[in-house]
């Protein structure tokens, strides 16, 4: 699998991706720390640029959702990749 990372991955990261790209369904357990949000950036990536999908839709916790936006998505998705990101408000008061 030939793929292009914004941010390099660590060799447990490279593997889960290249055993998830080109499934149907696919879940990623794996310790707290060892880079799942990244693993799935990159999933996302992969599937995006192969044309499979144009939306994704990220469902986390109250503690982390919003570091998608603030961290994740802008250290590991590529920069030529266009993209909106909406964060749930549950009190827009």
């Amino acid at each position: 699998m030939k793929f292009k990372y914004k941010t390099e991955p660590y060799e447990h990261q490279r593997v889960a991706l290249e055993k998830s790209h080109s499934q149907k369904n696919y879940a990623y357990f794996m310790e707290m720390g060892c880079g799942k949000s990244k693993v799935l950036i990159d999933n996302i990536t992969w599937l995006y640029e192969g044309g499979h999908i144009d939306t994704a839709i990220v469902v986390a916790p109250k503690g982390v959702y919003r570091n998608w936006q603030i961290s994740e998505i802008p250290a590991h998705l590529p920069e030529d990749i266009e993209h909106e990101v909406y964060v749930w408000n549950p009190n827009p008061n």
